[in-house]
């Protein structure tokens, strides 16, 4: 994914905090509701990772969303990730 792909995804009120994360180190990764029988399917979260002070703090984002937060997420995949 590109970052002007991710960027057409996000919301515009998410853009300064996403741009934020790639300033400083951290990637974004995308991942989507993949659940047929899920009310939300193709819903997206948007995560930092890559750091230590990011949502997931591996290198490599995993393929699925770990429970972040209380948050069950084995429903999302990963569609894509940008660093900066």
């Amino acid at each position: 994914m590109t970052k002007t792909e991710l960027f057409e995804l996000l919301d515009p009120g998410h853009h300064a905090t996403v741009q934020g994360w790639l300033d400083n180190g951290k990637g974004c990764a995308v991942y989507r509701n993949q659940d047929l029988g899920h009310v939300d399917l193709g819903h997206r979260q948007f995560v930092s990772f890559g750091t230590p002070e990011a949502q997931i703090e591996t290198p490599e984002p995993p393929s699925r969303l770990p429970d972040i937060g209380g948050a069950i997420n084995w429903r999302y995949a990963l569609e894509g990730a940008v660093t900066s």
